[in-house]
C-alpha cells in the first residue's frame, strides 16, 4: 500500500512539475511576437538606424530574451527592458541603461538607436535580417544575426 501511496504522489509531482513548465512557455509566448519566433535568442547588430548606416565595429547590439525582456549595448552604455505583445504587433518598454559618457557621435548614434528600439510597433523578419518598423509602417531600422 505504501507504494501505491508512494507511486501516485510521485505522479503528482511530475504533473505539477509540467504544469509549472507548459505556463511558463505560455506566458513566454505572451510576452513575445509570434512566441518569439526567430527573432528571440539571438544577438542582432544594427546595420541601418533611420537613414544612417552603421558601421559593423559599433559595438552596438541588442538581444531579444524568450522571457520578454530586451538587453544590449548603444555603443557606449549597456541597457535593458522588456517587449511585449499588443493587439497591433510589439511595444518596447522603457529602457534604462549605464550612464557613461562618450564622444558626441557615438552619443547620437546610440541615442537614435534606443529611440528606434522604443519606437517599434512591428517587425519583419527574413533572411537573416530583421526590420522594425513604427506605427506608421515606416522602416526605422534594420538589423542582422550577429551570431
Amino acid at each position: 500500500m505504501k507504494g501505491i501511496m508512494a507511486f501516485a504522489f510521485f505522479l503528482l509531482f511530475l504533473a505539477g512539475i509540467t504544469l509549472v513548465v507548459l505556463q511558463g512557455k505560455e506566458m513566454a509566448r505572451q510576452h513575445m511576437p509570434g512566441g518569439g519566433a526567430g527573432m528571440t535568442g539571438i544577438t542582432w547588430r544594427p546595420t541601418v538606424v533611420g537613414t544612417e548606416e552603421i558601421p559593423d565595429d559599433s559595438g552596438i547590439f541588442v538581444l531579444f530574451a524568450v522571457d520578454g525582456s530586451i538587453n544590449g549595448n548603444g555603443g557606449c552604455n549597456s541597457f535593458s527592458g522588456s517587449l511585449e505583445k499588443t493587439d497591433d504587433g510589439i511595444a518596447v518598454g522603457e529602457l534604462g541603461s549605464s550612464r557613461m559618457a562618450c564622444p558626441d557621435a557615438i552619443m547620437d548614434r546610440e541615442m537614435a538607436f534606443m529611440q528606434a528600439l522604443q519606437n517599434t510597433v512591428h517587425f519583419e523578419l527574413g533572411d537573416n535580417r530583421l526590420q522594425l518598423t513604427n506605427d506608421a509602417g515606416v522602416m526605422i531600422a534594420e538589423l542582422v544575426s550577429a551570431d
